[in-house]
Parts: C-alpha cells; structure tokens; sequence
C-alpha cells in the first residue's frame, strides 16, 4: 500500500468564531466576546491534529489581521498551512455566535471562505492524504463549490477516504433553490457523513424518526452514516446494514460550539487506526465529551493512547446493536 503524506486535509471555511463570554439564550443579550479559530472543516483539523494526526487545510482568507490569526493557529497545531491562500478581494469570514449548551445562536459574515479556486498544489496534496474532508457550508458559495466538486472527484480516484459534514443552514446558501440536488452532487463521492438532527431537520424536514434521516443519506451513496443527536447521543448506520446507539458521555456542556467536529475527529481517526465503526463512533464521543467541557477550540487534547483506554473501559456499556427488527 502506497504510504501517504496526511492522514486528514480539510477542504472549505476557515473563519473567526466570535463567541460570547457568557451563556445567553441569544445574541440580543451577548455583551463581550472572545475570538477563537473557527469554521466546521477547520476546527476537524485542529482536532486531528491535536490526537496526534497529520493535518493539513485547502481554503482561503482574507489579507488582514483575523487571516494572519488563523494562520498563526493552525500553525501552532501543526495543521499544514501550504494551501490555505490568501486572497485580497475579501475579508476573512467571521462567525458571531452566543455560547449555548445547546444549539447555538449565530450570524456569519461572510468573506474569502468561499473564494477557493483550482490550484495544482493543493490537488498534489489531497492525492497524498489518507481522508478527504469537507461541509455543506464550504459548498454553499462558487467558485469554492465546483473547485471542491473537482478535488472530492480526484480524493475518491486517489483511493482517499471522502468525508463530509451536511451541515447546511438556509441563511448560509444564497442559491438555496435546490439544496438536495446540490449535495447529492457532492455525495456520489462520499463515504463517511455525520449529519446532527438540526442539519436533518433543515435538509428533509422535522418529522423523520433518525433512522429514517439515516437512510436518506444511505440512499446517496455513503458507507457509513453517523447521526449525532445531542444527550440522546448518536446513532450509527452502515451500508451493510449495521446498526448500533452509542451513548453520548457524561462531561458537563460548557460550550457545544465544535462538538460535532470534535466528534468528527475522533470517528476519523480511529477509523484510520482500524478500530471497527461502533467503536470509532464511540470515540467521537469520548473526544466530543472533551471538546464541550471547554469553551472554544481545546487547548490540549489527553494522548490518544489514554483515550483509547477510556474507550475499552466503556465501550461495552456505551454500545448498543439494534437488531433488524428495529428498522
């Protein structure tokens, strides 16, 4: 098997999250705030990174202080920088949102995320990573959509894990005519999502039970779904027909902002050490259960090695397979 340079690259929005100093019910009520790296395929990165992954990020920022910000962070985690450009015809999109220990409230202004266009180096890059990534949000705006279209085609032809989070907002796609067809496009080349049920409730409406969410995005071709549904935790589905609950963990929420990330990280990377998928969901858990302890990015993630070990400690009792009678 040919070795690869990355075991993950990030593809779409890198931003500034703003998020309020205190817990608010919204952003009517937000006084001070505090500014952390942001964006969901960015914050994927960090996350790999700090288990102790190669990471690496394809987007674009804007020429001012909040472009050199995230710069200077994923660099500080040793996310590969070399394709994440700079552009001058745009500011560095910035995301203001009200701490919650729910879903929380949010404004986007958007800048250069989206000005992702073609470029050898970064389709270099993605032939030598082991995982593709990249969101509904990074494929919300041209030129980044057809330009990541073109690298999810290349990352499957590249014998590359595809990854991607349907994390769709209607206040974030301008063009939102057709939102389905739209990712289905993306989705042919996909093998991993992790929809939350607000993404499945703004993407088929609120009246689906999760199963039936899950199998919506069988149905578009991915391998595994992972639908995370908060203090209910997550439900696993696979192509084959598998099926399994996984009980979220007991960490007291401080800041649910990159939750979901957090959990992408740890699903990926044990996944690409050969955990089997139960377990790999369930070690989005452990590594979500530290992200929303913290508020903004975590800091300092435990070795991974010390995670795995909670992982054997619990995963008995924190994994459930539903039989078939339960679809």
């Amino acid at each position: 098997m040919t070795l690869k340079r990355y075991d993950f690259i990030a593809v779409g929005e890198a931003l500034v999250d703003l998020i309020s100093d205190e817990i608010v019910s919204s952003l009517a009520h937000a006084k001070r705030f505090r500014r952390f790296l942001g964006g969901q395929v960015t914050n994927v990165a960090w996350n790999v990174s700090m288990l102790g992954g190669q990471a690496a990020m394809i987007g674009c920022v804007g020429d001012d202080g909040f472009g050199d910000f995230i710069y200077q962070q994923l660099d500080l985690m040793g996310v590969g920088v070399d394709c994440l450009c700079v552009s001058a015809e745009a500011p560095t999109s910035i995301a203001i949102n009200a701490r919650q220990t729910a879903t929380p409230d949010f404004i986007i202004h958007r800048g250069a995320d989206s000005l992702i266009v073609p470029q050898e180096k970064c389709l270099e890059a993605i032939k030598a990573s082991r995982v593709v990534h990249t969101s509904a949000f990074a494929l919300s705006r041209e030129p980044a959509r057809s330009t990541i279209l073109h690298y999810l085609e290349v990352a499957q032809q590249s014998d590359c894990m595809v990854t991607l989070d349907p994390n769709y907002h209607p206040l974030i796609w301008p063009d939102a005519t057709d939102v389905q067809s739209a990712l289905m496009e993306a989705f042919q080349w996909v093998d991993v999502t992790k929809p939350s049920l607000d993404d499945c409730h703004r993407l088929f409406g609120p009246d689906l039970s999760p199963l039936a969410y899950a199998e919506r995005f069988l149905r578009w071709g991915v391998e595994i779904v992972a639908l995370t549904m908060g203090k209910q935790g997550a439900l696993l589905a696979t192509v084959e027909g598998d099926l399994y609950r996984i009980k979220p963990g007991d960490a007291v929420a401080t800041d649910v902002t990159g939750a979901g990330d957090a959990f992408w990280a740890g699903l990926l990377v044990a996944l690409l050490d050969g955990y089997p998928t139960d377990e790999a969901a369930c070690f989005g858990q452990i590594v979500a259960a530290a992200k929303i302890s913290t508020m903004g990015p975590v800091a300092q993630m435990p070795a991974r090695a010390d995670l795995y070990e909670q992982l054997e400690a619990v995963k008995r009792e924190s994994i459930t397979q539903l039989p078939q009678e339960w679809r």
